[in-house]
């Protein structure tokens, strides 16, 4: 396991009390209780390990040997030091954990709220919930609050109200749309998870931009699907580089956030829209658009609309959400898709859940009415956060390079010739948790680069931005030495 393999597997590892030492020895061996190091599985050289982790040698050196002696590491002059294969503890460790493909993955540990109240979570995207709709609208009139507890139904596709709701918002939008054509699930997640598991088997390959939503880059991989790139621009992915893509890849499903990509802010012209859904109907290849982030514009024209609506009967999955325009906690989300592709995905979903809570698919259709208004009252919130954490940035770290979206919740930010999983693990230790790009790459790509989100209070985007200038200069510093050659005398 190489170095940076081996810290995503720590997670937030710095934070608490305890001397480094102690709480990098304490990371590493609940790695492998719970089954993310397996015995025999070679780590990584003191040396690498330290500038993976922005720490000293001695210190990954002093866990090494403490580790030894408790029986949970080996080592052998000259062969390395791995997890034990001959250890009570470690066996017994492994017994309690099996290791998954998830095993890789940032989104569990990002969606553990951290118990640290001095902590700023830089990595979770999930905005606050909004200010400003009527409280009534997340309470139900009594008597449909009682018929719902009467009802005894699944309603595996969603309730007739919430999908009849969705399927008038497409329509709006340019979009028609049947209610036979949506699919409730809880959550885009879940949307983003069915339609790839309706689409993909073990081995086949799968379109993804680079970089990409981790979310969705995880349930790939759970399938056990091959990841294949294409770059994003400031026009998001090309079409040309589409089509050769699945020429040279033989894909099975295109993942695509065409409005406000997470993470770089990018925006799709209706011109490459068009070509796109072209592409996915001629090809008969699936393709997923994801438009959780779609609501949310700050500046300009709205947008061109849903892939699909350049052709409708075409293979695509128009997926959306409330959860970053009104409040994560809702978990609504749905798929739009032609007719068949709905009823094969509520076979998919009817295995794993039976249905989504009723009581929440009720509150879903009356907000999913206010869409309009929840748009007007996100963007007021959202547009001052994010000039005043430009203004932040741009005067405290002017060496950080990054463009300005027009929509959306993040910065993609350049670090200047840096390494941001290693300023990460200075961050941690400054009482703030960022999320490097490489975590947002299939390839493991785009090393330099953070994803900063803007959505925070007032004094806590100014709080953060003291906090990540105070870690860059303690990270310029630690880097400058590390690097001075040693004096021969």
């Amino acid at each position: 396991m190489d170095a940076q393999a081996l810290v995503r597997q720590l997670g937030v590892w710095s934070k608490g009390r305890g001397s480094l030492h102690q709480k990098l020895a304490l990371a590493l061996t609940n790695a492998i209780r719970h089954g993310f190091l397996m015995p025999g599985l070679r780590l990584p050289s003191e040396r690498a390990l330290a500038n993976a982790l922005s720490v000293s040698r001695t210190t990954v050196v002093t866990v090494y040997d403490e580790l030894r002696e408790r029986r949970w590491l080996d080592s052998r002059p000259g062969s390395g030091t791995w997890v034990s294969e001959r250890s009570a503890v470690v066996m017994a460790a492994r017994t309690t954990a099996h290791a998954t493909a998830l095993a890789a993955s940032p989104l569990l540990g990002l969606l553990i709220s951290h118990d640290d109240a001095d902590v700023i979570d830089f990595a979770l995207g999930t905005p606050t919930p909004l200010d400003g709709l009527p409280p009534e609208l997340f309470t139900l009139p009594p008597d449909e609050h009682a018929a719902l507890l009467r009802d005894r139904l699944y309603y595996p596709l969603g309730l007739p109200a919430l999908r009849r709701a969705i399927a008038s918002a497409y329509s709006n939008e340019g979009l028609d749309t049947h209610v036979e054509q949506v699919l409730v699930t809880n959550g885009a997640q879940q949307a983003i998870a069915l339609s790839a598991a309706l689409c993909l088997q073990h081995g086949d390959t799968v379109l993804v931009e680079d970089p990409s939503y981790f979310g969705a880059l995880d349930v790939c991989r759970t399938i056990g699907a091959r990841l294949a790139t294409v770059p994003v621009g400031v026009d998001g992915v090309s079409p040309s580089a589409i089509r050769e893509r699945i020429a040279a890849t033989g894909a099975r499903l295109i993942y695509l956030t065409p409005t406000f990509q997470n993470p770089t802010g990018s925006v799709m012209p209706a011109w490459a829209r068009k070509e796109i859904a072209q592409i996915s109907s001629a090809a008969g290849v699936p393709l997923i658009d994801d438009r959780t982030t779609a609501d949310l514009l700050l500046d300009g024209s709205p947008p061109a609309g849903p892939i699909a609506r350049y052709s409708p009967s075409a293979p695509i999955f128009t997926v959306g959400s409330l959860s970053k325009l009104v409040w994560p906690g809702l978990r609504v989300g749905w798929v739009r898709a032609p007719e068949p592709l709905i009823q094969r995905l509520a076979r998919v979903k009817t295995a794993m859940d039976l249905g989504s809570p009723l009581l929440t698919q009720a509150i879903g259709a009356r907000v999913v009415g206010a869409i309009p208004e929840a748009r007007r009252l996100r963007q007021r919130e959202l547009k001052p956060r994010r000039d005043l954490l430009k203004a932040l940035l741009r005067d405290q770290l002017p060496e950080w390079r990054f463009r300005v979206p027009s929509g959306g919740l993040f910065l993609w930010v350049q670090l200047a010739h840096a390494d941001a999983r290693e300023y990460a693990q200075v961050a941690f230790r400054h009482g703030i948790v960022t999320l490097p790009g490489p975590n947002m790459s299939a390839a493991e790509d785009h090393a330099s680069f953070l994803r900063v989100p803007f959505f925070g209070e007032p004094d806590t985007l100014r709080s953060a931005a003291d906090r990540l200038s105070a870690a860059w200069y303690e990270y310029r510093h630690s880097t400058r030495q590390r690097r001075q050659p040693i004096a021969l005398v």
